[in-house]
């Protein structure tokens, strides 16, 4: 499933796996591994291609209050 969503990022980006992989320092084989789910981003990895895409994540707290990553950001030391 994630790497489905990657695929779908990196493409509505308009990138091509070599070009995302060398934004990340990373291989396109790499790229292409995540999005086939040979292995697997940590968690990092997948903010990073997230942002680079132009997409953010939408975090639901335990008061059901909505926060994206980037206001988490400005609002505690994450």
């Amino acid at each position: 499933m994630i790497g489905n969503i990657l695929r779908n990022m990196r493409l509505s980006a308009g990138f091509s796996q070599k070009e995302l992989g060398e934004m990340l320092n990373l291989a396109d084989t790499t790229i292409s591994s995540y999005e086939r789910e040979n292995s697997q981003p940590d968690f990092e990895t997948i903010v990073k291609i997230a942002n680079i895409c132009g997409f953010d994540f939408k975090i639901i707290d335990s008061k059901n209050k909505i926060s994206t990553l980037k206001e988490m950001s400005r609002e505690k030391d994450f």
